[in-house]
C-alpha cells in the first residue's frame, strides 16, 4: 500500500472501528515508516524469546526469579504446583499471598519491559524488604518455562480480579512487538489478595532434584524457623515462606529443607498453675517422646510468676567431617542460615518482640553457657532454631520499654530465661548421653571411649576375619568402617578438648602469676606498713589525752579501735606470707585457723552487720594432712568473701556458721551462709575456674569485689583441697542457712606423726 492508501484506510477505520486500537496501531506504524525526515527504534518480537533465553539460562533461575517477585509482593508464602512436570507439556502454578497488582501496575510494571518501578521503589511497601528480583527478569522468566502465561491478580482494595493470557508463541521473530496485543479482562476474585500464574505447556522436565535446585536459589529469603501460630499482622515482617509440590505431594518446603534434618524437636510449656513440663523426640537417635517435668529449683518446683508460655525449638548438630547428621549437600546451607536467624524468638500477644534472638542477641545464655564450658554439649543459638510464645493479654507480666525495644526485667521475664535455658540444655545434655558424648564438665557417671579403646575394637574385628569360616567377611568390614569413622570423630573431640584444656590453662597460669605478683606487692606493704604502727598507735593515744571535750574524746577512742583492728588484719597477713616462707608441711589442727580467721575479720563483721555463730568443733585432735597454715588463710578468706557478697544481695542480716569434725579417717570443714543460695545446676560449676557472679569492672562492684571476683577464688580452694587427696564440694545446707560448702580432708593421728 502506499502512504496515501494506509492514510485513508486508517480514517475509515477510525470511523467504523473507533475501538480497534490492534488495527489502529499496527497503520500508524505503517504510515510512519514513510517519514523521511525522522527515524524510529522499532521492536522485533523476536526479542522476547533471546531475552528469555539470555537472561535466564536456566529453567530454575526462571523459578526463583519468580519466586522473588512474590517476595517483592510481600507475600507470605508462595506455593508452586508442578502438575505433569516430569516431561514437556506438563503445567505450573505459583500462587502467592502478596499485595496483588492493579490494573495501573499490571499495565505499566509487568507489561512494561525495563520497568522502573523497582529502581523508584527499592523497598517493598508493607515489610520494607529490599527487593529481591532482577528489574524486568520476571516476564521472560515465564517465557522460558513454558508457552501460555495466564495472570490472575487481586488488590485488597480492588472489587474484581484482572486475568491477562499471554501466549508467547505469538512473539516470532520478524514481527513488530508493539503490534502483539494481550486480552486483559476482569474476573471473579479469587481471594482477598496475591497473584496465581499459571504457566502452561512447560518447555522443559522437572525433576524432583531440579525442583530442590529452585528451592535453593531462594534459600536466602527464607526464615528458617517455626512462627507462632498466633502470629497477629505487625510492622514486624512476619516471615516468608515457600512450598514445592508434584501432582498434589510436597517435594520440598521448610519442613524438608530444614526440619527434617533437625537431630530433635522440642516442645516446652508452663501452664497456668505455673507447672513447667517439655518433651523431645529424635528419629535420628531413635528417642521416643516423653515429658518431663521440671522449675525453678528442681523437676517439681513450679514458677511464681510465669504462666502460659509455649516453646517450640528444631535441635541441629552440625557435621564433622565424615560424622553427619545433616546431608552434606544441606549441611552448610543450614548452618549459613542459622548464623543470622539461629536462637530461640520471642513473640508476645502473637507479636514479635525485638531484639530477642537477632543475631547477636543471647538473651536465654546460649553462647555464654557454652563459653563457660561447664555443659560440653552444643547448646549455642546456632544449635537452635524456634520460638518462644508467651500470652499476656493484661501486660502485667511483660512490659515493653519505653522504647519498644525488648521487655522490662521482671520477674515473669526472669523466670522465662530460666525455663528456656534449663529445657534447651536439658536437652542437649540429655542427646549426648544417648550419643556416649559426655554432657556436663563435672559428669561422673560416665564412662567415655577413647581413641585407644575404638583401635581395641578395630584390632578385634580383623582379628576375627581371620577366623571368620562363614564368610560374612563384608559385614565385618562395615563394623571395620563404622568403627573408623567414630575414631575419627572421637580423635576429633580429644583434640578440641586438648586445645580448650590449654587455653584455659594459658588463662589461669596467666591470671595465677598476677595474683603472684599482686602476692609479693601485699607482702612488701604489709612490711612497710608495720613499721609504721608503734607511730600511729603511739599519736592516737596521745591525741586523745590531750582533748578535753567528750566528743573529741569519742572520736579518739574510735581512731585507737580502728588502729587495733588494722593491726590486727596486717599481722594476719603478715604471719600468713611469713609462713609462707616455710616450705615444710605440717599438720593443721583446724581450731587454729579458724580462730586466727574469727579475730581478723570480727571488725568487718560489724561493718557489714553480719553474724558470725561461735564456731563448732566436733570432737579434738582435728589434725589434717601436712598442709601450709597459710592455705588455710586462702580458703577461709575465700569462703567469706563469697557468703559475704551472697548475703549483700539477698540484702538481709547475714549469718555465717563454720563447723568442723571428723569422721572415721577424715576431718571435715563445713562453712555455711543465710544468703542468696546455689541452684542445684551451678553447684559444680562454681569451683571452675573464672566462674564468678561478680560484677565486671566499672559497674557497681565494690573494692573488695573487684580484688575477689577474678572467678578463680573457689578453683584456688578446690586445687588445695584435691592437691592433699581431699574432696570440696556444696552439701545439703544446714538448718536456717542457705549454703553450706563442706571440704574433706585425710586426718594425722598426732601420735603417729610425732
Amino acid at each position: 500500500m502506499t502512504e496515501k492508501e494506509l492514510i485513508k484506510k486508517l480514517g475509515s477505520v477510525l470511523e467504523k472501528e473507533p475501538n480497534n486500537y490492534s488495527k489502529i496501531l499496527e497503520l500508524s506504524s505503517s504510515i510512519a515508516e514513510f517519514d523521511r525526515e525522522n527515524v524510529r527504534f522499532s521492536v522485533d518480537a523476536g526479542v522476547i524469546n533471546r531475552l528469555g533465553k539470555e537472561l535466564v539460562g536456566r529453567h530454575e533461575t526462571a523459578v526463583s526469579e519468580l519466586v522473588k517477585n512474590s517476595y517483592d509482593a510481600d507475600a507470605l508464602t508462595v506455593d508452586l504446583y508442578f502438575q505433569d512436570c516430569d516431561k514437556p507439556g506438563g503445567t505450573l502454578i505459583i500462587e502467592d499471598s502478596g499485595l496483588g497488582m492493579t490494573r495501573e501496575q499490571l499495565i505499566k510494571g509487568f507489561m512494561t519491559i525495563s520497568s522502573s518501578d523497582k529502581i523508584h521503589n527499592p523497598k517493598s511497601p508493607r515489610y520494607n524488604r529490599t527487593r529481591a528480583g532482577q528489574k524486568g527478569i520476571g516476564r521472560f522468566a515465564t517465557q522460558r518455562i513454558g508457552q501460555v502465561l495466564t495472570i490472575v491478580t487481586q488488590t485488597l482494595n480492588s472489587d474484581k480480579a484482572f486475568k491477562v493470557t499471554i501466549d508467547w508463541d505469538k512473539y516470532e521473530m520478524d514481527s513488530n512487538l508493539l503490534l502483539i496485543s494481550n486480552t486483559i479482562e476482569e474476573v471473579e476474585k479469587e481471594k482477598k489478595e496475591g497473584t496465581t500464574l499459571t504457566i502452561e505447556n512447560v518447555r522443559d522436565s522437572w525433576s524432583d532434584s531440579m525442583i530442590k535446585r529452585a528451592y535453593k536459589y531462594i534459600s536466602d529469603l527464607l526464615q528458617p524457623f517455626p512462627l507462632s501460630h498466633r502470629f497477629e499482622k505487625s510492622k514486624n515482617d512476619p516471615g516468608f515462606k515457600v512450598a514445592f509440590y508434584r501432582n498434589g505431594n510436597i517435594v520440598i518446603d521448610e519442613e524438608s529443607a530444614f526440619f527434617q534434618h533437625a537431630l530433635a524437636e522440642i516442645e516446652a510449656y508452663v501452664d497456668e498453675h505455673g507447672q513447667g513440663y517439655y518433651s523431645f523426640k529424635s528419629k535420628k537417635l531413635s528417642i521416643p517422646e516423653e515429658v518431663y517435668l521440671i522449675g525453678k529449683k528442681d523437676r517439681e518446683t513450679k514458677y511464681d510468676e510465669l504462666k502460659n508460655v509455649h516453646i517450640k525449638a528444631y535441635y541441629f548438630i552440625y557435621n564433622s567431617n565424615k560424622t553427619s547428621f545433616i546431608p552434606k549437600t544441606v549441611n552448610t546451607y543450614i548452618l549459613e542460615n542459622a548464623k543470622e536467624n539461629g536462637g530461640i524468638r520471642l513473640y508476645r500477644n502473637g507479636f514479635r518482640v525485638l531484639p530477642y534472638a537477632e543475631k547477636d542477641d543471647d538473651w536465654l545464655g546460649l553462647d555464654a553457657s557454652m563459653r563457660r564450658r561447664s555443659i560440653i554439649a552444643p547448646h549455642s543459638n546456632l544449635h537452635f532454631f524456634g520460638f518462644t510464645e508467651v500470652i499476656d493479654k493484661e501486660g502485667d507480666d511483660f512490659q515493653e520499654l519505653s522504647s519498644r525495644e525488648g521487655l522490662l526485667e521482671t520477674n515473669s521475664l526472669k523466670e522465662l530465661k530460666d525455663f528456656g535455658y534449663k529445657v534447651l540444655t536439658d536437652v542437649a545434655i540429655k542427646i549426648s548421653q544417648v550419643r556416649e558424648r559426655k554432657g556436663t564438665a563435672g559428669q561422673k557417671d560416665w564412662d567415655k571411649k577413647t581413641s585407644t579403646d575404638i583401635l581395641k575394637e578395630v584390632k578385634k574385628e580383623f582379628d576375627e576375619i581371620s577366623k571368620d569360616e562363614k564368610g560374612n567377611i563384608s559385614v565385618k568390614l562395615k563394623t571395620i568402617n563404622e568403627k573408623l569413622v567414630e575414631l575419627e570423630e572421637v580423635q576429633e573431640e580429644e583434640t578440641l578438648e586438648r586445645e580448650i584444656k590449654t587455653r584455659e590453662l594459658l588463662k589461669e597460669i596467666q591470671l595465677l602469676r598476677i595474683l603472684a605478683g599482686l602476692g609479693l606487692t601485699i607482702g612488701e606493704f604489709v612490711h612497710e606498713v608495720s613499721h609504721y604502727e608503734p607511730a600511729f598507735k603511739y599519736d592516737a593515744e596521745f591525741l586523745t589525752d590531750l582533748i578535753k571535750d567528750s566528743e573529741g574524746k569519742k572520736a579518739g577512742i574510735r581512731l585507737q579501735k580502728n588502729l587495733d583492728a588494722f593491726t590486727v588484719y596486717t599481722s594476719f597477713f603478715k604471719n600468713a606470707i611469713s609462713k609462707n616462707v616455710n616450705r615444710e608441711l605440717e599438720p593443721i589442727e583446724l581450731r587454729e585457723p579458724i580462730s586466727n580467721f574469727m579475730e581478723i575479720i570480727t571488725p568487718d563483721l560489724i561493718r557489714s552487720n553480719i553474724n558470725f555463730d561461735k564456731p563448732e568443733f566436733i570432737g579434738y585432735n582435728l589434725f589434717t594432712c601436712p598442709m601450709h597454715s597459710s592455705e588455710w588463710a586462702s580458703i577461709l578468706f575465700n569462703f567469706y568473701t563469697n557468703s559475704k557478697k551472697a548475703i549483700a544481695k539477698k540484702a538481709i542480716v547475714g549469718k555465717i556458721n563454720i563447723e568442723a569434725g571428723k569422721i572415721k579417717d577424715k576431718v571435715y570443714l563445713e562453712f555455711s551462709d543465710n544468703g542468696i543460695g546455689i541452684t542445684p545446676e551451678k553447684e559444680d560449676e562454681i569451683f571452675e575456674a573464672f566462674y564468678t557472679t561478680s560484677n565486671p569492672s566499672g559497674s557497681s562492684s565494690t573494692e573488695l569485689e573487684e580484688l575477689t571476683g577474678t572467678g578463680l577464688g573457689l578453683k584456688i580452694v578446690k586445687d588445695i583441697i584435691e592437691g592433699y587427696g581431699g574432696e570440696v564440694f556444696v552439701t545439703k545446707p544446714k538448718q536456717n542457712f542457705a549454703t553450706t560448702i563442706r571440704i574433706e580432708l585425710p586426718k594425722t593421728d598426732i601420735d603417729d606423726y610425732e
